[in-house]
This record gives C-alpha cells, structure tokens and sequence, in this order.
C-alpha cells in the first residue's frame, strides 16, 4: 500500500501511556501531506529513507512512530484554490515512550532532531504521559517553597540584578548587594554574563555577597536570596554548586539553553544541592522566535524548564526591552503553574527593562505569582539601588490595594522619583530597540 497502514491511525488506536505525542505546524508546498507526515514519523523513530533489511516487522511494531492526526489550516475538504501554493497543516505523531527511556536530550532529538533541518516544522506543544514523567522529579521547591524559604505569602516576590552585567569586582558587588537588600529586595541574581570570569570569579563574589546578606540580615530581619550563577560546562558547573552550596550559598542560576536541560536536570536531582534552581533564557530565541521554525516558547520557556527541575525562570515580557507577545508570555505563565501530574510548579519571571510604571500592568496580567525582575530599574533610580527596590515596593503595595500609581506617588518619594524617570506604562515609549 501507497500509505502504510502501520503508520497511520487515531488517538483512541494507541495507548497513551506508552506514547509521547508531538504537535507540529507544517507548511509545505507538497501535494501529500500524508506521506510528508509518514516520512517524518519513520525518521524520527525506526527508518530512514528507504527499507533497510534489519527494520524488521517486530522493530516496527514496537518502536515505529505514528501519524495520528492530519489537519490542513483552512480545513479544504472539496478542492484546493488555485491560487493556493503553500498548505499548512497541524500534524500529530506518537513516538513510543520506550525509545527515550526517561531523560530529556534524547526527548528533543526524537521530537525535534533531524527533521529540525527538513523545512518548515514547528514543534508545537508534547503530551507527556505520566509514566514518562516519573522519571523526573522535577523542581524541588515550586512557587510554594520559594515563597516558604523568604517568609513572603501572596505579593510578587522581587528581584534585583546586578549593573553593570560585568566588570565589577566583588567588593562592589558586595555593596551592590548590600544596598538592594536595605531596600528590601528579595531576590538577587548574577547576570547571565556573569558566570566566572577573572575580575569576579564565582567564589570571590560568593563570599563578598553573602557577608552583605548576613550584614542587612542583622539590620533588617529580612532573608535575600543569591541567585549566583555557575554556567559552565557540566562536570565545572556541577562542582561549582557543589562547592557554592558548601559555602552557604542558597540559590543558583544557570544558563539553562547554553548547558542543556540534561545538566539543569542534573543539579535539580542531587540531593546534596537542597537549594532552588533558577533558569536564565540566554539563547533561547534561537528555539522560539521563528514562526515556521523551532519550537514553541510554552515549551522552550515553560514544560521542559519545569520537567528539568527549574524552580524559577526569568523570561522576555510583553512589556520591556526585548518584547514578546502578551499571548505567549501569558501562556508560558500557565505552562510553569498549571497542575502537570505530581511535578510542582515553576515561579515565572517576565522580565526585561522593567521598571515600577510597569507593576501594575505586570500584575493584572499575570497576578501575584511571578517574579518582577529588575536591573536598570532599580540600579538607575535617582535615589540609587535602595531607592529603587523600594519605589518597586510601593508600586506593588499601591497595585494589591487598588490605588493608581500616580496618587500612591503623591505619598511616596523614591516612587514619585521612579514616575519622573520612566514614567507609567502606556505613556510613553522607552526603549528605542533600532538604536
């Protein structure tokens, strides 16, 4: 037969524990879009493009891959518009469960490997069965226990970043630090350029930072978080942590698509690194922000974080620097809290040039479990870094009771400085993104 029946077939024909199901945007200029579809669900499990001897029927049946739903966009039933070239379809495969044998980089290249390079496809969306995800345990202390180890229970929990991303030595850190914590900040976190180079290396800046935490813990009773980052290649990265959480350090930051979700995955379950874990999305565009290519950022910014064991992650926004779409930051949002079997959920960060004119908005589209990340917006405050996380802590205040930022201003300095600067979102534009 021209279409294999052992390829095709439907979603009640399979047992959806035993598969792992793609959903993928095609846009082809083919005539069959049914043999398109089976070329990539045999080169993506048993074959390859012509029978081989050793593709045995048993192979077949147990580890082929199968095509169990076609759609063309729009739904052509009766002919196809002349004036119609290319056609684009939702397609969905199911790979046997059993050829990735539970870990992620073998997940990517069966969903996403060669056919990465084989024209317009688009990873859209995977649906994980539980037995898949039992592999991995996923983050170890979600939303919930963020909040638990920094005694916060319903506001948006903040975080500061140092300015500049790289260049200062560890004592200026240290006061960076220092300064942020006094104004109340919750979180600090490295930059991503900031892993371990030579005028701030890891452990230097380890031991400057953490003796400013313990000095504003003693004057304000308050804990901070230091987000510090150990990117490096697996096995450095690894004893970077290892020697990190030695030291007391309570939180690390990795580069997640620089690694792999492999080595995030890696870290998420030694029992010895009992801290949280926090994503950076450097490089990620490469995956999401092609519409005919790559993958979805639900995916890339939101399930695969979350099933590697990322208790945080920081994410563009709809509203700063490097934008992304209201839709898709929102959704990416869902994906880190939604209920996803027994995995507890991933603290979503948008962020991005924002600054407290932002709160607001930030808040009514996402509610109050996000973190609201920021760096120049704190940094260049004109009362300084204190002044700028507390002017961050008056916005919030003034969005939870409802009050407009611009009357919460008239009551607050370090607020009404911050609405001098930058203003309030939607009135007038920042960022120049051409320059």
């Amino acid at each position: 037969m021209k279409y294999d029946p052992q390829i095709f077939g439907i979603h009640e024909g399979i047992d959806k524990e035993k598969y792992i199901i793609g959903h993928y945007y095609v846009e082809t200029e083919t005539e069959d879009i049914l043999l398109r579809s089976a070329s990539i669900a045999v080169e993506q499990s048993t074959g390859t493009w012509t029978p081989v001897p050793e593709e045995t029927k048993e192979i077949r049946e147990a580890h082929l891959a199968r095509v169990i739903g076609v759609h063309e966009v729009p739904d052509y039933q009766e002919m196809i518009p002349k004036d119609v070239k290319t056609r684009r379809f939702f397609v969905q495969i199911a790979f046997p469960a059993e050829n990735i044998n539970g870990q992620i980089p073998e997940l990517l290249t069966t969903l996403y490997g060669n056919i990465s390079m084989a024209g317009k496809i688009r990873l859209l969306d995977v649906i994980l069965p539980k037995s898949f995800v039992r592999n991995f345990k996923g983050p170890r202390f979600g939303i919930e226990g963020v909040r638990r180890l920094l005694d916060i229970k319903d506001r948006p929990i903040i975080c500061g970043m140092f300015k500049p991303c790289i260049g200062a030595p560890p004592k200026t850190l240290g006061k960076l630090f220092y300064e942020m914590a006094l104004g109340g900040i919750d979180i600090i976190k490295d930059d991503e350029l900031l892993a371990d180079p030579k005028v701030a290396p890891v452990e230097a800046r380890l031991e400057e930072c953490l003796k400013a935490a313990d000095k504003a813990h003693r004057e304000t009773g308050r804990k901070v978080l230091y987000a510090i980052n150990i990117t490096d290649s697996p096995k450095a990265m690894y004893e970077k942590a290892i020697k990190a959480k030695r030291a007391g350090a309570n939180c690390l930051m990795v580069n997640t698509y620089t690694v792999g979700f492999g080595a995030l995955a890696d870290l998420a379950e030694d029992p010895e690194i009992d801290i949280p874990l926090m994503t950076h999305p450097a490089m990620a565009g490469n995956f999401f922000l092609s519409p005919d290519y790559g993958m979805s950022s639900s995916l890339i910014l939101g399930k695969f974080p979350r099933l590697a064991g990322s208790d945080m992650i920081i994410y563009p926004s709809p509203y700063g620097k490097v934008p992304l779409i209201k839709e898709r930051a929102v959704r990416i949002s869902q994906e880190l809290r939604s209920p996803f079997y027994r995995l507890k959920d991933t603290l979503p960060g948008p962020a991005a040039g924002i600054y407290p004119g932002i709160v607001p908005k930030m808040m009514d589209d996402f509610g109050a479990d996000i973190i609201i990340g920021a760096g120049g917006g704190i940094h260049g405050h004109p009362g300084g870094a204190r002044a700028g996380v507390t002017a961050f802590h008056q916005a919030i205040e003034a969005s939870i009771s409802g009050i407009d930022l611009k009357d919460a201003a008239t009551k607050h300095k370090e607020l009404h400085a911050a609405i001098e600067k930058w203003g309030v979102y939607g009135d007038k534009a920042l960022y120049d993104l051409t320059r």
